[in-house]
């Protein structure tokens, strides 16, 4: 007998909607690095002038090596470099103005940020520690009751500080192995540290708790990210060693990457920690399970990154110097989304399905009705059947102009060779030789005209930025992540235009059912 397909969740888009993909770094901020205080309030409000019902983010976890959100120190912590100064000065936290002066640079300077913001943010979080009455002394107590993950998290950045940031696997080995005695002996020197920081993750948890709701309140829904990966040098690896494949001493068996593609002609080697899936499931995966649920705490949707790795994943040798010598191995699979059917019913998650593809993918995606992603800028290569032209976009899709990964429309356009410009052209129906703002809000109209039931419009593009605005090179480990804002760009007249479009391509009525993309 053939075995009856999956019944496919409610969709978590009931109408054709807008989104905004900005993350909260970005933000301009004449103190540090953009933050959850007033430019992110001012920002929500923009996005519901704007006719928007969307904010795209990149994880909130902290930011590891390379300066990534993508290569954190831990998958559940939020990234106490996002923390607004002002809203602690007002929440009486911090006396005065900051003790250093404004920034002027249009980059995130993240080398600077330890010396000019962690000593203003551990003044916070020690007077939230001293002062019993205190109106979040409450709600901190909540957090530190709740949030299973919070000791050790606390406690390995407590480690890492003390043996001077170093990776795990080279601590001395008791701590490595996390040998009982060890590491309750350790956690009882370290107890000040351990307490600081979870006054310093906490800082997080509010501010953007208040931002989220604020969001919510005016019919703006958060679409968070989750990295398919962790960090090899994160609390999460450290202390669940037996769920990923490792050496006895830590090192990496298998690596993470992918195959050579449009990134990259070597592929990419991402240096992750690949996982034991087989012994994952022993334990209803249980690490995913609580990992999923905590994306779900602070946002409304996820999109999990890489999500081709859940089917099939590209396996490197862990002392490979490029991804070329790897291979395709199984994925969980439909048993993996099973398990989170019964945890999440509604299954609030969109699959990033880019990159090298084949029917297995496709037919998880659907099976479990997760959206995929169209981008345009994949649209023109020559081939009439690209599946990244818009006009055969299926409804279940979210539709971009590029991601976080890709330059902007600005300096793709001008990047074109000839033939591939005027095939674009010729698509829209627009002179090769048009102005490029021109071109690019061309490009935007046809993404959010498309039948894709949502579209998400990078902040980069809407601006019409060159590629000096790009977010992140995949091919490149320096200089990402940093753009920020320009302070004039959330003006009347950009969300205007942007509202125009929503009006004419989008209205609010319920999004027409498909079947699958």
């Amino acid at each position: 007998m053939q075995k009856a397909p999956p019944r496919r969740p409610p969709s978590p888009f009931t109408r054709r909607e807008l989104g905004i993909l900005l993350h909260p770094s970005s933000f301009f901020n004449h103190e540090d690095v953009g933050t959850l205080g007033k430019t992110a309030y001012a920002f929500v409000d923009w996005l519901t002038e704007c006719g928007a019902t969307l904010w795209q983010i990149l994880p909130l976890t902290p930011n590891g090596q390379y300066d990534s959100p993508y290569f954190s120190y831990s998958a559940f912590a939020g990234n106490p470099w996002l923390v607004d100064l002002e809203l602690l000065r007002e929440a009486g936290l911090l006396d005065g103005p900051p003790p250093y002066a404004e920034l002027r640079d249009h980059r995130v300077p993240f080398d600077e940020l330890p010396r000019r913001k962690r000593p203003v943010l551990l003044e916070a979080a020690a007077r939230l520690l001293d002062t019993p009455s205190h109106p979040w002394r409450p709600a901190f107590a909540t957090f530190c009751e709740e949030q299973s993950w919070l000791t050790d998290t606390c406690h390995f950045y407590a480690l890492k500080e003390e043996h001077d940031d170093a990776p795990w696997w080279r601590w001395p080995r008791p701590l490595r192995s996390r040998d009982p005695k060890a590491l309750a002996a350790s956690r009882g020197a370290l107890q000040a540290r351990i307490q600081t920081y979870r006054a310093l993750f906490f800082l997080f948890e509010q501010q953007w708790r208040d931002l989220r709701s604020y969001a919510n309140a005016r019919g703006i829904r958060i679409l968070g990210d989750l990295p398919i990966y962790v960090n090899h040098d994160s609390v999460d690896v450290w202390v669940h060693q037996d769920q990923f494949e490792l050496t006895r001493d830590g090192g990496l068996v298998v690596q993470s990457g992918v195959p050579p593609d449009y990134f990259s002609e070597t592929g990419q080697l991402w240096a992750n920690p690949i996982y034991a899936w087989k012994r994952m499931a022993k334990d209803g995966y249980a690490w995913w399970v609580s990992r999923l649920r905590r994306c779900i705490e602070l946002s409304d949707l996820v999109r999990i990154d890489h999500f081709r790795a859940l089917s099939a994943y590209w396996e490197v040798p862990g002392d490979a110097v490029d991804a070329r010598s790897g291979r395709w191995r199984p994925g969980p699979g439909q048993p993996f989304f099973d398990v989170l059917a019964r945890h999440f019913p509604t299954r609030p998650f969109v699959a990033e399905d880019l990159g090298t593809l084949d029917d297995a993918v496709y037919r998880l995606r659907d099976d479990n009705g997760l959206y995929g992603m169209r981008i345009l800028q994949f649209g023109f290569d020559g081939m009439p059947d690209n599946l990244h032209r818009p006009h055969v976009f299926p409804p279940e899709t979210i539709a971009y102009t590029g991601t976080h990964d890709n330059d902007t429309v600005a300096s793709w356009w001008r990047g074109l060779d000839p033939e591939r410009r005027a095939e674009v052209a010729a698509y829209y129906q627009f002179c090769p030789e048009d102005d490029v703002g021109r071109v690019v809000w061309s490009l935007i109209e046809a993404t959010i005209a498309c039948r894709s039931n949502v579209a998400v419009i990078p902040m980069q593009d809407l601006l019409v930025l060159d590629g000096r605005a790009r977010m992140n090179d995949p091919a490149t480990f320096v200089g990402n992540w940093s753009w920020r804002l320009p302070p004039d760009g959330l003006s009347a007249e950009l969300a205007a235009s942007v509202r125009r479009l929503v009006e004419q391509y989008r209205p609010t009525a319920p999004a027409k059912a498909s079947g699958p993309t």
